[in-house]
């Protein structure tokens, strides 16, 4: 650098500076477009955190409604069990019934065996009649009586018959309550599962997306800080060469002034002698006179 002119130095800052200005613009769109990727890769953690996390919640309500769906079944099917065995004892009942019917041939009701019998009695009790036929009547009625009390047979029978299907039908009623409750609770549980699955799926695609961001980010910071060694490098030969002019221009000033102090000092020993000759001074002595006594 000593070698050098002041014009190929200050040839050579403006080509530093040109230089640097453009590193400067690098710099600033490597910055930008670093920082841009770097808010990509945090969206994506984002999201995927936020997935992870629905992902867990989810796996928590599934895993419930599973336990729920376990502890339901054995209910549902004790109901079921319990069904099984009320059609059994029913179909017992219907088979008691028939062979009742049979074996006492009754065709009519407890209620119009009874009607009939009283119909009889009223007679009886109200009605002036020969002897034979009321002896004949009173045959009629204890055949009734009979007949009515294996007909209150019948009955209960029905009875026991109506009181277990009712029995039956509000335990289906109960085990399709179940059943439907089951399902239900199976199908939300599927849903949960689905839902995990697409969830699941769509974070290794994320993650990808995220790696893919992160990459990017590091190659553009890696770019960005070659280009910042650069430009520190630029800076530093620039600030070599500004340092360089200025020592130039320095020099030049302390010769100019070192000249200048020469030239004063001789005109001054010029300016002592004619005044001890007592000549006549001249204007630039009297500038010499008066820069000697000025300094003083």
């Amino acid at each position: 650098m000593p070698s050098q002119s002041a014009k190929e130095l200050a040839e050579e800052l403006n080509k530093h500076r040109v230089e640097v200005s453009k590193l400067r613009n690098v710099l600033n769109e490597l910055d930008k477009e670093k920082e841009s990727w770097f808010r990509k890769k945090e969206e994506f953690s984002r999201k995927i955190r936020d997935s992870v996390q629905k992902i867990k919640d989810s796996k928590a309500r599934r895993d419930s409604l599973t336990q729920e769906v376990k502890g339901l079944k054995p209910k549902r099917d004790s109901i079921n069990k319990g069904i099984d065995e009320k059609l059994k004892k029913f179909d017992n009942l219907k088979k008691e019934k028939t062979a009742l019917l049979k074996s006492l041939g009754i065709g009519e009701s407890s209620s119009k065996i009874k009607q009939n019998m009283e119909r009889l009695e009223f007679r009886i009790e109200t009605e002036a009649m020969a002897f034979d036929k009321e002896q004949s009547l009173m045959k009629k009625i204890n055949e009734l009586k009979k007949l009515y009390n294996d007909a209150v047979v019948i009955d209960e029978s029905n009875k026991k018959l109506k009181d277990a299907s009712e029995v039956i039908r509000n335990m289906k009623k109960d085990a399709n309550e179940a059943h439907k409750l089951v399902q239900e609770k199976a199908k939300q549980s599927q849903i949960l599962h689905e839902e995990i699955l697409r969830a699941s799926a769509e974070i290794d695609k994320m993650k990808i997306e995220e790696d893919d961001a992160f990459k990017r980010f590091s190659e553009l910071k890696k770019k960005f800080n070659e280009a910042n060694s650069e430009l520190k490098e630029k800076l530093k030969a620039m600030n070599d060469v500004k340092n360089s002019l200025d020592k130039i221009s320095s020099d030049k000033r302390e010769k100019k002034k070192m000249e200048q102090e020469s030239f004063l000092k001789s005109k001054e020993e010029e300016v002592n002698q004619k005044i001890k000759r007592r000549e006549k001074l001249t204007t630039e002595d009297l500038l010499v006179f008066q820069q000697k006594f000025g300094k003083g």
